[in-house]
Protein backbone atom coordinates (compact mmCIF):
# COMPACT_ATOMS: atom_id res chain seq x y z
CA UNK A 1 0.00 0.00 0.00
CA UNK A 2 1.53 3.49 -1.16
CA UNK A 3 1.27 6.73 0.79
CA UNK A 4 0.74 9.68 -1.42
CA UNK A 5 2.09 12.84 0.34
CA UNK A 6 0.62 16.29 -0.28
CA UNK A 7 2.66 19.04 -1.36
CA UNK A 8 2.89 22.18 0.11
CA UNK A 9 0.39 23.56 -1.96
CA UNK A 10 -2.45 21.65 -1.24
CA UNK A 11 -3.25 22.52 2.37
CA UNK A 12 -6.03 21.14 4.07
CA UNK A 13 -8.48 23.78 5.26
CA UNK A 14 -9.29 22.18 8.87
CA UNK A 15 -11.94 24.39 10.90
CA UNK A 16 -9.33 25.80 13.26
CA UNK A 17 -7.25 27.18 10.17
CA UNK A 18 -9.90 29.23 9.10
CA UNK A 19 -10.44 30.36 12.32
CA UNK A 20 -7.06 31.40 12.74
CA UNK A 21 -7.37 33.08 9.68
CA UNK A 22 -10.49 34.86 10.03
CA UNK A 23 -10.43 35.86 13.40
CA UNK A 24 -7.53 38.71 12.94
CA UNK A 25 -9.14 39.48 9.60
CA UNK A 26 -12.53 39.86 11.14
CA UNK A 27 -10.92 42.26 13.88
CA UNK A 28 -9.09 44.45 11.53
CA UNK A 29 -12.00 45.09 9.05
CA UNK A 30 -14.01 46.28 12.42
CA UNK A 31 -11.83 48.37 13.45
CA UNK A 32 -11.45 50.26 10.32
CA UNK A 33 -14.88 50.45 10.18
CA UNK A 34 -14.91 52.23 13.47
CA UNK A 35 -12.26 54.69 12.23
CA UNK A 36 -14.05 55.35 8.90
CA UNK A 37 -17.57 56.28 10.62
CA UNK A 38 -16.45 58.61 12.46
CA UNK A 39 -15.13 60.75 9.46
CA UNK A 40 -17.95 61.91 7.77
CA UNK A 41 -19.14 63.45 10.85
CA UNK A 42 -15.94 64.71 12.26
CA UNK A 43 -15.86 66.35 8.81
CA UNK A 44 -19.19 67.29 8.92
CA UNK A 45 -18.98 69.19 12.24
CA UNK A 46 -15.30 70.63 12.23
CA UNK A 47 -14.36 71.11 9.23
CA UNK A 48 -11.67 69.44 9.14
CA UNK A 49 -10.12 66.16 7.17
CA UNK A 50 -9.85 62.73 8.36
CA UNK A 51 -7.16 61.84 11.25
CA UNK A 52 -6.54 58.91 13.28
CA UNK A 53 -7.73 60.13 16.54
CA UNK A 54 -8.34 64.15 16.73
CA UNK A 55 -9.25 67.14 14.94
CA UNK A 56 -7.32 70.41 15.95
CA UNK A 57 -9.36 73.41 15.17
CA UNK A 58 -6.79 75.70 13.28
CA UNK A 59 -7.30 78.04 16.52
CA UNK A 60 -5.39 76.31 19.38
CA UNK A 61 -4.60 77.24 22.68
CA UNK A 62 -4.33 81.29 23.46
CA UNK A 63 -4.52 83.71 25.88
CA UNK A 64 -5.69 85.83 23.71
CA UNK A 65 -9.75 87.35 24.90
CA UNK A 66 -12.62 87.74 22.27
CA UNK A 67 -14.19 91.05 21.65
CA UNK A 68 -17.08 91.24 23.79
CA UNK A 69 -15.84 88.72 26.84
CA UNK A 70 -16.24 90.03 30.08
CA UNK A 71 -13.49 90.18 32.73
CA UNK A 72 -13.33 86.85 34.85
CA UNK A 73 -15.68 84.89 32.29
CA UNK A 74 -14.61 81.65 31.79
CA UNK A 75 -14.04 81.87 27.47
CA UNK A 76 -15.46 78.09 26.80
CA UNK A 77 -18.55 78.81 28.90
CA UNK A 78 -20.11 81.91 27.27
CA UNK A 79 -23.26 81.84 25.32
CA UNK A 80 -21.55 81.32 21.67
CA UNK A 81 -19.50 79.04 22.93
CA UNK A 82 -20.11 74.97 22.85
CA UNK A 83 -19.08 73.97 26.47
CA UNK A 84 -21.28 76.72 27.61
CA UNK A 85 -24.51 75.94 25.38
CA UNK A 86 -24.45 72.48 26.83
CA UNK A 87 -23.70 73.10 30.48
CA UNK A 88 -27.14 75.52 30.38
CA UNK A 89 -29.67 72.97 29.17
CA UNK A 90 -28.29 70.33 31.30
CA UNK A 91 -28.54 72.78 34.33
CA UNK A 92 -32.12 73.72 33.17
CA UNK A 93 -33.41 69.90 33.51
CA UNK A 94 -32.18 70.02 37.06
CA UNK A 95 -34.59 72.50 37.59
CA UNK A 96 -37.37 71.00 39.66
CA UNK A 97 -36.23 68.83 42.58
CA UNK A 98 -36.47 65.28 42.63
CA UNK A 99 -36.80 65.12 38.72
CA UNK A 100 -35.59 65.63 35.25
CA UNK A 101 -37.22 67.82 32.29
CA UNK A 102 -36.82 65.25 29.63
CA UNK A 103 -36.17 67.82 26.35
CA UNK A 104 -33.72 70.15 28.21
CA UNK A 105 -31.57 66.80 29.29
CA UNK A 106 -31.95 65.71 25.33
CA UNK A 107 -30.79 69.25 24.48
CA UNK A 108 -27.89 69.28 26.57
CA UNK A 109 -27.36 65.86 25.45
CA UNK A 110 -27.54 67.02 21.42
CA UNK A 111 -24.53 69.84 22.52
CA UNK A 112 -22.15 67.26 24.68
CA UNK A 113 -22.69 64.90 21.25
CA UNK A 114 -21.42 68.13 18.91
CA UNK A 115 -18.32 68.51 22.00
CA UNK A 116 -17.03 64.91 22.03
CA UNK A 117 -17.60 64.01 18.36
CA UNK A 118 -14.33 65.81 17.46
CA UNK A 119 -12.52 64.49 19.87
CA UNK A 120 -11.46 61.40 18.10
CA UNK A 121 -13.31 58.08 16.69
CA UNK A 122 -13.78 56.39 19.74
CA UNK A 123 -15.74 59.44 21.11
CA UNK A 124 -17.19 59.88 17.63
CA UNK A 125 -18.34 55.80 18.17
CA UNK A 126 -19.50 56.37 21.93
CA UNK A 127 -22.14 59.50 20.83
CA UNK A 128 -23.34 57.26 17.59
CA UNK A 129 -24.86 55.05 19.58
CA UNK A 130 -26.18 58.23 21.84
CA UNK A 131 -27.34 59.88 18.92
CA UNK A 132 -29.79 56.96 18.12
CA UNK A 133 -31.22 57.04 22.02
CA UNK A 134 -32.08 60.83 21.85
CA UNK A 135 -33.57 60.15 18.50
CA UNK A 136 -35.60 57.71 20.29
CA UNK A 137 -36.40 59.47 23.41
CA UNK A 138 -37.43 62.69 20.97
CA UNK A 139 -39.56 60.99 18.70
CA UNK A 140 -41.34 60.25 22.22
CA UNK A 141 -41.52 63.48 22.89
CA UNK A 142 -43.40 64.87 20.15
CA UNK A 143 -45.18 62.15 19.83
CA UNK A 144 -49.01 61.31 20.22
CA UNK A 145 -48.24 60.91 23.72
CA UNK A 146 -46.03 63.51 24.03
CA UNK A 147 -47.26 64.97 27.32
CA UNK A 148 -45.99 61.77 29.38
CA UNK A 149 -42.62 62.36 28.13
CA UNK A 150 -41.74 65.88 29.22
CA UNK A 151 -40.28 64.76 32.67
CA UNK A 152 -38.75 61.51 34.14
CA UNK A 153 -41.44 60.72 36.21
CA UNK A 154 -44.28 61.45 34.16
CA UNK A 155 -42.35 58.91 31.79
CA UNK A 156 -41.94 56.39 34.40
CA UNK A 157 -45.72 56.97 34.97
CA UNK A 158 -46.92 56.05 31.67
CA UNK A 159 -44.53 52.78 31.07
CA UNK A 160 -45.96 50.27 32.88
CA UNK A 161 -43.19 47.97 31.63
CA UNK A 162 -40.40 49.66 31.82
CA UNK A 163 -38.16 46.96 30.52
CA UNK A 164 -40.22 46.50 27.17
CA UNK A 165 -38.15 46.51 23.51
CA UNK A 166 -37.37 50.49 23.25
CA UNK A 167 -38.94 52.32 25.84
CA UNK A 168 -38.24 55.49 27.16
CA UNK A 169 -37.04 54.37 30.39
CA UNK A 170 -34.86 51.89 29.20
CA UNK A 171 -33.57 54.36 26.79
CA UNK A 172 -32.92 56.69 29.01
CA UNK A 173 -30.72 54.44 30.77
CA UNK A 174 -28.54 53.39 27.81
CA UNK A 175 -28.05 57.29 27.84
CA UNK A 176 -27.21 57.35 31.34
CA UNK A 177 -24.28 55.00 31.08
CA UNK A 178 -23.06 56.78 28.02
CA UNK A 179 -23.21 60.05 30.16
CA UNK A 180 -21.34 58.37 33.02
CA UNK A 181 -18.71 57.27 30.63
CA UNK A 182 -18.27 61.27 29.25
CA UNK A 183 -18.60 62.59 32.47
CA UNK A 184 -15.23 60.16 34.09
CA UNK A 185 -13.33 61.18 30.63
CA UNK A 186 -14.36 64.66 30.45
CA UNK A 187 -13.31 65.07 34.53
CA UNK A 188 -9.74 63.10 34.56
CA UNK A 189 -8.81 65.71 31.35
CA UNK A 190 -9.80 68.53 33.51
CA UNK A 191 -8.12 67.84 36.69
CA UNK A 192 -5.83 64.82 36.52
CA UNK A 193 -2.02 65.74 35.72
CA UNK A 194 0.61 63.66 34.39
CA UNK A 195 -1.24 60.97 33.74
CA UNK A 196 -2.26 59.01 30.08
CA UNK A 197 -5.01 59.90 29.31
CA UNK A 198 -5.75 57.00 26.89
CA UNK A 199 -5.46 54.75 29.59
CA UNK A 200 -7.70 56.90 32.02
CA UNK A 201 -10.65 57.08 29.49
CA UNK A 202 -10.17 53.69 28.73
CA UNK A 203 -10.53 52.44 32.25
CA UNK A 204 -13.56 54.39 32.65
CA UNK A 205 -14.61 52.75 29.56
CA UNK A 206 -13.86 49.12 30.43
CA UNK A 207 -15.97 50.04 33.54
CA UNK A 208 -19.14 51.64 32.59
CA UNK A 209 -19.55 50.52 28.94
CA UNK A 210 -17.19 47.60 28.22
CA UNK A 211 -19.59 45.31 29.90
CA UNK A 212 -22.36 45.78 27.81
CA UNK A 213 -20.40 45.80 24.31
CA UNK A 214 -19.10 42.73 22.54
CA UNK A 215 -15.69 41.25 23.03
CA UNK A 216 -14.93 42.14 19.29
CA UNK A 217 -16.00 45.87 20.26
CA UNK A 218 -13.82 46.05 23.72
CA UNK A 219 -10.53 44.98 22.28
CA UNK A 220 -11.30 47.37 19.55
CA UNK A 221 -11.52 49.91 21.95
CA UNK A 222 -8.58 48.94 23.98
CA UNK A 223 -6.36 49.46 20.60
CA UNK A 224 -7.59 52.57 19.76
CA UNK A 225 -7.66 54.04 23.37
CA UNK A 226 -3.26 53.27 23.23
CA UNK A 227 -3.09 56.17 20.50
CA UNK A 228 -5.26 58.80 22.82
CA UNK A 229 -4.15 62.19 22.06
CA UNK A 230 -2.28 64.55 24.45
CA UNK A 231 -4.11 65.95 27.65
CA UNK A 232 -3.07 69.61 25.91
CA UNK A 233 -5.06 68.64 22.46
CA UNK A 234 -7.68 67.60 23.97
CA UNK A 235 -7.74 70.68 25.80
CA UNK A 236 -6.99 72.69 22.62
CA UNK A 237 -10.35 70.84 20.91
CA UNK A 238 -12.98 71.33 23.99
CA UNK A 239 -12.07 75.12 24.15
CA UNK A 240 -10.41 76.75 21.30
CA UNK A 241 -8.63 80.18 21.75
CA UNK A 242 -8.67 79.64 25.36
CA UNK A 243 -5.43 79.37 27.46
CA UNK A 244 -4.33 75.97 29.11
CA UNK A 245 -5.57 76.94 32.71
CA UNK A 246 -8.99 78.44 31.65
CA UNK A 247 -10.00 75.38 29.53
CA UNK A 248 -9.37 73.51 32.50
CA UNK A 249 -11.70 75.53 34.77
CA UNK A 250 -14.10 75.36 32.22
CA UNK A 251 -13.70 71.28 31.32
CA UNK A 252 -14.12 71.27 35.44
CA UNK A 253 -17.37 72.85 35.49
CA UNK A 254 -18.54 71.21 32.27
CA UNK A 255 -18.25 67.87 34.13
CA UNK A 256 -19.29 68.82 37.46
CA UNK A 257 -22.44 69.76 35.70
CA UNK A 258 -22.65 66.17 33.65
CA UNK A 259 -22.13 64.79 37.45
CA UNK A 260 -25.18 66.31 38.60
CA UNK A 261 -27.11 65.39 36.00
CA UNK A 262 -25.76 61.85 36.46
CA UNK A 263 -26.64 61.57 40.15
CA UNK A 264 -30.12 63.10 39.74
CA UNK A 265 -30.74 60.41 37.12
CA UNK A 266 -29.02 57.57 38.97
CA UNK A 267 -31.21 58.34 42.04
CA UNK A 268 -34.51 58.39 40.19
CA UNK A 269 -33.47 55.18 38.30
CA UNK A 270 -32.20 53.49 41.18
CA UNK A 271 -36.08 54.78 43.50
CA UNK A 272 -37.69 52.50 40.75
CA UNK A 273 -35.92 49.61 40.72
CA UNK A 274 -34.52 49.97 37.07
CA UNK A 275 -31.36 49.92 37.25
CA UNK A 276 -31.91 46.27 38.70
CA UNK A 277 -32.02 44.36 35.51
CA UNK A 278 -28.29 45.40 34.44
CA UNK A 279 -25.02 46.62 36.10
CA UNK A 280 -25.94 48.96 38.89
CA UNK A 281 -23.70 51.74 38.88
CA UNK A 282 -23.34 54.21 42.18
CA UNK A 283 -22.94 58.07 42.10
CA UNK A 284 -19.80 59.33 41.78
CA UNK A 285 -19.62 62.15 44.00
CA UNK A 286 -16.12 62.17 46.20
CA UNK A 287 -13.36 62.38 43.99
Amino acid sequence: MKLKLLSPSSKVWTPRHWLSCALPFTIFILILLFYLTGEKRQDELTGCGFTAQLCVPERSLTSQEEPGQKSGEIHCLGPDKLPGQMVRPFKESLATEGDLQMPQFLNGWRKLVMLLDPLGTLFTFATQEASEKISTLKSYSRGPHSNHYQTFSAMAEWEQDPFKYKSGLQTLVLLHRALHWAQLCLDGIARVHNADMGVLCGDAYQRVLGPFHPWLIRKAASLAFLAFPRRSKLLAVVCPGANEQEAQEALAQASDMLEAVYNRTQGLLAERGILTHGVTMLPTGGR
